[in-house]
């Protein structure tokens, strides 16, 4: 009996569903129906003859010990196919026919308009298939080849992604990370200290950020607002509800159209700031690539500048 060939299409698909614990998630992260994703799994099952998922309503799916046995084959396998694409389309001098690009929401809204438009001017411009994920989301989508390079985020140096021969990191930039109140209210940094403070869920990166930079300026915030979208914490700041430590490009937009904001002078004791990396496998390089990362890491010194030169308006501490 000849052995079954493997499409690594729906390989990719069991790995999401296994990672996910879910159908619908998986098929989310990909970009299918769900019942497409349904399909591939039951035609994986029928070339394996054996039962791989365990589905339970209500409930996350579970593995049976030969569900266990093949996802650990196949994250190997999903990895080396990715790495031999890459490869040959270097010998080949090819670039990837279809670029896709991970990416989070801001980044889509504030940061790559301008970096594409000038790839676009230069003809420069890759076809793209522009995914918006967080960035621990994305990472092992590198390695399985669903993704082929990440634009992402990290507040806290103990954050992923960590040093590894699997994953080639490029940090871009040091994005400024700025504590904002409503411009009508005109508050120092001591009465931001007593507000109520919109940010992340503790999860997320900016909530540990501020928690630790709070904690060397001898203050507990209290987070009255939980959001993972930034752009909520702008509207709650301008309407004069809360006050938050944003990105500098989140608050550059909020600026030019016209939020309630002022940036607050804080104490320099810890610089505030996140890093933008690009994030690739080690055999990924396309011949756009450094262009890319140049373009970044001027857009991103635009959004500082912006902020911490042209429209800081000191209040005393």
């Amino acid at each position: 009996m000849m052995n079954p060939s493997w499409d690594p299409k729906v390989i990719r698909t069991y790995v999401a569903v296994v990672e996910h614990g879910s159908m619908a998630a998986a098929a989310a992260e990909l970009g299918y129906v769900a019942s497409a994703v349904t399909q591939q799994i039951k035609g994986l099952e029928g070339q394996l003859g054996t039962q791989l998922l365990v589905r339970k309503p209500g409930s996350r799916i579970a593995l049976t010990a030969a569900g266990r046995a093949v996802h650990a084959a196949a994250k190997p396998l999903l990895q080396a196919h990715a790495e031999f694409g890459d490869v040959t389309r270097a010998v080949g001098q090819l670039d990837a026919p279809t670029l896709i690009l991970g990416t989070y929401a801001t980044a889509i809204q504030y940061l790559l308009p301008q970096v594409l438009d000038a790839l676009r001017l230069e003809g420069l411009l890759p076809t793209l298939s522009m995914r918006e994920m967080e960035t621990p989301d994305a990472l092992p989508l590198i390695h399985s080849g669903a993704l082929d390079m990440l634009l992402g985020y990290r507040y806290l140096k103990t954050d992923d992604p960590r040093p590894s021969e699997a994953l080639s990191t490029r940090v871009v930039a040091r994005e400024s990370m700025l504590v904002v109140a409503c411009s009508a209210e005109r508050r120092s940094f001591v009465d931001c200290q007593a507000s109520d403070w919109s940010i992340g869920d503790r999860t997320l990166g900016d909530r540990r950020l501020l928690l630790q930079w709070a904690e060397g300026q001898g203050f507990d915030p209290r987070i009255s607002f939980e959001t993972s979208d930034p752009n909520c914490s702008m509207t709650l700041v301008s309407s004069g509800l809360a006050v938050s430590l944003l990105p500098a490009t989140v608050v550059r937009a909020g600026l030019q159209r016209g939020e309630r904001i002022s940036i607050i002078d804080v104490p320099r004791s810890q610089e505030l700031y996140r890093e933008i990396f690009v994030a690739t496998r080690p055999t990924f390089e396309p011949a756009v690539l450094y262009q890319f990362l140049d373009l970044l890491q001027e857009a991103a010194s635009d959004a500082n500048d912006f902020s911490a030169e042209s429209l800081r308006e000191p209040i005393g501490l």
